[in-house]
């Protein structure tokens, strides 16, 4: 009987934890070991900086077109997530400036393909909601026209911020969430 309520408590755990899956950068903290990636990796001259506040993380910087630049960026470590059981992200945030998006990536090569939720300017708090099939692909900032599947969401392998308006100046990006459900 032991092992059958052991296995059973098992099964219900796997369920429960298949609802969601969170990044909660206010009282979850989500985000401490993520890091910031100027375009100066390519020899640009943007600044990005991130800071965690009591209930959202506080991304801000400067972007500049000079020397090919032309974007920040925030990411999480490399790490194989699963987004297939999931058919939708909410995000809430607010932005200043320059125009942010959510980047789901799927492999390590940065000229390779990525899956972008592009985010309107906000002074005010926003909640976005997508289906995740209808997510953009996007290869080196330009649009593939095609969208994310379930087969590309099992294959994820990243999740970032990145600055996505290609215009220089400053902008201002809080979050408190990014949740799949």
């Amino acid at each position: 009987m032991k092992q059958f309520t052991l296995i059973f408590l098992s099964i219900i755990m796997t369920f429960t934890s298949i609802d969601t899956y969170e990044y909660d950068f206010g009282r979850g903290k989500d985000g401490e070991d993520w890091w910031v990636i100027n375009d100066g990796v390519m020899g640009g001259l943007s600044r990005g900086k991130a800071q965690m506040k009591e209930n959202s993380l506080y991304f801000s910087g400067t972007i500049s077109l000079e020397n090919n630049g032309g974007f920040t960026s925030f990411r999480a470590p490399y790490e194989r997530m699963d987004l297939s059981p999931y058919t939708r992200m909410e995000v809430r945030y607010r932005s200043t400036g320059r125009t942010c998006a959510i980047s789901l990536d799927q492999s390590t090569r940065f000229w390779l393909p990525n899956h972008k939720l592009k985010l309107p300017l906000s002074e005010e708090w926003n909640v976005v909601q997508i289906s995740l099939d209808e997510l953009n692909e996007y290869r080196m900032g330009r649009r593939t026209g095609r969208q994310m599947t379930r087969e590309k969401a099992s294959k994820v392998i990243r999740i970032g911020i990145i600055t996505d308006s290609k215009d220089a100046g400053e902008f201002t990006f809080e979050i408190d969430y990014i949740k799949f459900s």
